[in-house]
C-alpha cells in the first residue's frame, strides 16, 4: 500500500498524525477485543455448565417419554386427551462492549399433561419433567446465539487490530521515514548549492 506522499514538511507532519491516530485506535482497539475475550469466556463456561446439567437429564426425559409412548394408549396422543399449556417466550436486548445480544425468557402457564386414563404414568412425569428444563432450554439457546455474535465480533476486531498493527501504522512509518530522507537530501542539496554560490 504505498501512499503518493510529496516531501514536504506539512506532508511529514500529516502523516505523524495519522501515525498517533492509527496507534490510538490500535489501542482502543486492542481494549475491545480483550474485554470480548473475557466475556466470550465467561459466557462459554455458563453455556458449558449449563449444557452439561441438561443433557443428561433430557437424555433421561427422552428414554422416559419413548418408554411411556411405547405402553400408553394410541389415543393419549389424541389433541383432545392433552391438557395444553401456555408459553410466551419474551426477549429482551442487551449489549456487550457493542455487541447487540438478545436474551429470551420464557413464562409458562400451566402444565402439560395427557389424561390420566390412557397415558402411563412414565409418560406424564417425562411431559412435567420437560416442561420443567424448557425455560432452561430457552436460555441455552439464547447463550448459543450470543456466543456466536460475540465470537463474529471477535474475528471482526482482531482483523481490524491486525490490519493497523501489521500493515497501516508501519506503511506509515516507512512514508515518514522516507519524507525525512527526502528532506535531508533536499537540505544538504540546499547548502551545497549555497556554498557554490556563496565562493
Amino acid at each position: 500500500m504505498r501512499l503518493k506522499i510529496n516531501p514536504t514538511r506539512m506532508q511529514l507532519l500529516r502523516l505523524r498524525r495519522r501515525i498517533d491516530l492509527a496507534r490510538r485506535g490500535h489501542q482502543l482497539l486492542q481494549d475491545r477485543l480483550d474485554g470480548l475475550l473475557q466475556n466470550f469466556f465467561r459466557l462459554k463456561d455458563d453455556y458449558l455448565q449449563l449444557h452439561a446439567r441438561l443433557e443428561p437429564e433430557l437424555t433421561k426425559i427422552f428414554l422416559t417419554t419413548v418408554m411411556g409412548s411405547a405402553l400408553s394408549h394410541p389415543k393419549a396422543f389424541d389433541p383432545a386427551n392433552q391438557k395444553k399449556a401456555q408459553a410466551e417466550v419474551a426477549k429482551t436486548q442487551t449489549n456487550i462492549m457493542g455487541v447487540k445480544t438478545v436474551q429470551w425468557q420464557l413464562k409458562q402457564e400451566g402444565d402439560p399433561s395427557y389424561n390420566e386414563l390412557v397415558a402411563t404414568g412414565e409418560l406424564m412425569a417425562a411431559a412435567g419433567q420437560f416442561s420443567q428444563r424448557l425455560p432452561e432450554l430457552v436460555r441455552l439457546a439464547g447463550l448459543s446465539q450470543t456466543l456466536k455474535a460475540v465470537a463474529s465480533q471477535i474475528i471482526e476486531t482482531r482483523r481490524r487490530v491486525n490490519a493497523l498493527e501489521y500493515i497501516l501504522i508501519p506503511e506509515l512509518a516507512r512514508n515518514v521515514k522516507l519524507i525525512k530522507i527526502k528532506l535531508a537530501e533536499l537540505e544538504r542539496s540546499t547548502k551545497v548549492v549555497l556554498i557554490k554560490l556563496g565562493e
